[in-house]
């Protein structure tokens, strides 16, 4: 033994404790909504086995809970309240996703030994990572609106979505009456509906992590209405839209217009924004010149059907004579210019103009559809020009002068000089379409209105399907203009001029497929500029069977009678006092969509119950009975009313 250190028994534990986890922190997760989470961690500390001297522990374990690398500290810090960060339950509140702090969290154990315990062995040690989870929340930050459309017509539903947390992954499924709408799964929804009515939509927005998984927008209305005898019209000239305007042609009139006299190019666009349209129009070319005292003659006039198709351009070019410049116009001299009308781009209806007065002659009529100009009065008048009956307008256009015509060039985007007459073609030529490798008559698709050059017309309507030609300079037929005599009318084939003092020839016409249906055309009849109107083409009337049912051989009577629209001026049901037959189990009228009839009078009646599609009239004395109707078409909109719109 040393004498430097002698033999004396320590109070000292020689070696410290070694500190184990007996219950491991274990992730977990919540929602916003309770924004709570609670984690538990505890350490132990216990001496080597090998140790029999002084084992006892009287040191303290302690706990330190940690959110990634940072040490917590009970208090809030970015919106989050910690509690117990020191302790072995660690109690975290206000939680929100994204997490503001990191959601990596352990808790570390340390010893702080006693006066007779060094510190332990191992210290400190870190129990597992437990990850916390905040589930992120589904925001509706642009809901659904509701909105009005005419059947078959297409229309949008939309729906912004975002997650608390940024992430991706949203998905969307529309419904529509409660019901879900098959391959509709993107944030906007796009719906045509066949049919009138009201209806119902919404979109459920989905996240595959989000608590709740599944928020659902408001509930809009999609209110259908039947589609409209409408039309939307432009008015181009001097290379702008000039005008627009919108008519619903069954309830505001006919829509109508003439040639404007004090403008170049003449262009009316006409289009059906809603449903396919049949619509019968007025078409008249315009009259030739006066001269002295001497008339120049009427336009051709033609009244005839057509469908105009829905979202389909239609160019009406309407003329004046030549003394008020531009065109489209007849010869000089005072020949009136034609009335055209263009699907996209080809002719589907012409009608002449009238030829200009000579000093000794008045000028001949134009030719309505499918009729030929007249000559002018004198000698040495101008002849008609000629018509071209249902296909036959020719491809190529003619001008020149009255005893000589030339084929105009397939390339030619210059109408004839001011002297030229002959015909107009069935398909317009252009060189901006013709550049970009497009046929003549050919479709150039969804597009605003272009002048020759390729320059779109601003604020022109962009969602018609268009045709090719070149803008303004649609090739058309001018009259011919000889020696001082009255000029030739404008048409399918131009009037011929007259020589020295007479009258010019009428401008003939045509039409070039069976698109058009003639009711009525006439050889002049058009006095002043071009015109056109167009109105609608009421439905056939249809036969409407009421269903008539007694229920006993009481004798009611019920009379309705014509408020507006087209039928019977009265309907009548069962059966007067005094009638001893057998009642008619069916009534039949024929009777227009759109008209409306009231229950004018009844017999014997004292009560009225409407019953979906029935109308039921009660007597209810002594000896009471029933009369019901139910009609095949329309409907009862009240015990005093029927429709059938």
């Amino acid at each position: 033994m040393s004498p430097l250190f002698p033999l004396i028994q320590s109070d000292l534990d020689l070696n410290g404790p070694i500190l184990s986890f007996n219950t491991q922190p274990v992730g977990t997760s919540c929602s916003v909504a309770s924004g709570i989470a609670t984690f538990i961690g505890i350490a132990t500390a216990t001496f080597p086995a090998s140790q029999t001297e002084r084992e006892t522990n009287t040191g303290t374990v302690t706990h330190q809970w940690y959110s990634g690398t940072t040490a917590l500290s009970d208090g809030t810090t970015s919106g989050v309240t910690i509690t117990g960060s020191a302790t072995t339950t660690l109690t975290l509140s206000g939680l929100t996703s994204p997490l503001p702090i990191s959601g990596q969290v352990f808790v570390q154990a340390g010893y702080d030994p006693d006066d007779l315990s060094p510190n332990a062995i191992n210290e400190p040690i870190n129990s597992d990572d437990a990850t916390l989870t905040v589930f992120p929340t589904i925001s509706i930050d642009t809901q659904p609106t509701s909105t009005s459309v005419v059947e078959d017509i297409p229309t949008t539903f939309s729906v912004v979505a975002s997650t608390s947390d940024s992430s991706t992954g949203l998905g969307y499924q529309w419904y529509l009456n409660s019901n879900e709408i098959s391959g509709e799964t993107s944030s906007t929804l796009s719906i045509t509906r066949p049919d009138p009515g009201q209806d119902k939509v919404y979109c459920e927005v989905s996240h595959p992590t989000a608590q709740p998984g599944i928020v659902t927008t408001t509930e809009v209305n999609l209110d259908v209405a039947s589609s409209r005898a409408y039309i939307t019209w432009e008015l181009i000239g001097a290379g702008t839209r000039q005008g627009k305007g919108e008519r619903n042609i069954a309830t505001a009139g006919p829509f109508t217009t003439r040639a404007r006299a004090n403008i170049n190019a003449r262009i009316l666009q006409v289009f059906s924004p809603e449903k396919d349209l049949d619509v019968k129009i007025t078409l008249g070319g315009a009259a030739g010149g006066t001269r002295g005292n001497n008339r120049g003659g009427e336009g051709g006039i033609s009244v005839f059907k057509m469908t105009l198709k829905k979202n389909t351009e239609y160019t009406v070019k309407l003329g004046v004579n030549s003394y008020a410049g531009g065109g489209p116009r007849g010869g000089n001299n005072g020949g009136g210019g034609l009335a055209v009308i263009y699907e996209k781009a080809k002719v589907i209806a012409v009608c002449g103009g009238g030829g200009g007065a000579g000093t000794n002659g008045r000028g001949g009529f134009g030719g309505g559809i499918n009729v030929g100009g007249s000559g002018g009065l004198g000698a040495g008048n101008g002849t008609g020009g000629g018509r071209f009956e249902e296909g036959n307008i020719p491809a190529d256009g003619l001008f020149g002068s009255a005893s000589s015509l030339t084929a105009v060039p397939p390339d030619s985007d210059t109408p004839p000089n001011e002297s030229a007459g002959g015909r107009t073609i069935a398909c317009t030529r252009g060189v901006y379409w013709r550049n970009q490798g497009v046929s003549a008559c050919a479709d150039v698709g969804t597009t605003q209105f272009r002048l020759s050059d390729g320059t779109i017309v601003t604020n022109t309507s962009s969602s018609v399907t268009r045709g090719f030609k070149d803008g303004y300079n649609i090739i058309q037929t001018k009259g011919v203009g000889v020696r001082g005599g009255g000029a030739g009318g404008s048409g399918a084939e131009g009037g011929q001029g007259a020589t020295n003092s007479q009258g010019g020839g009428g401008g003939g016409s045509g039409y070039t497929d069976g698109s058009v249906t003639v009711i009525d055309t006439q050889q002049g009849g058009s006095e002043g500029e071009a015109k056109v109107i167009l109105r609608v083409v009421p439905a056939a009337p249809e036969a409407v069977v009421f269903t008539q049912s007694r229920s006993s051989n009481e004798n009611l009577q019920v009379v309705l009678t014509l408020e507006s629209g087209t039928g019977p001026t009265t309907i009548t049901f069962g059966s007067s006092p005094g009638f001893t037959g057998t009642l008619p189990s069916t009534v039949t009228a024929q009777i227009q969509q759109g008209t409306i009839y009231n229950v004018s009078s009844t017999n014997g009646v004292d009560e009225r119950n409407l019953s979906g599609s029935t109308l039921t009239f009660l007597d209810n004395d002594i000896t009471p009975g029933s009369l019901s109707i139910t009609p095949s078409k329309g409907e009862w909109v009240s015990t005093t009313r029927y429709q059938f719109l």
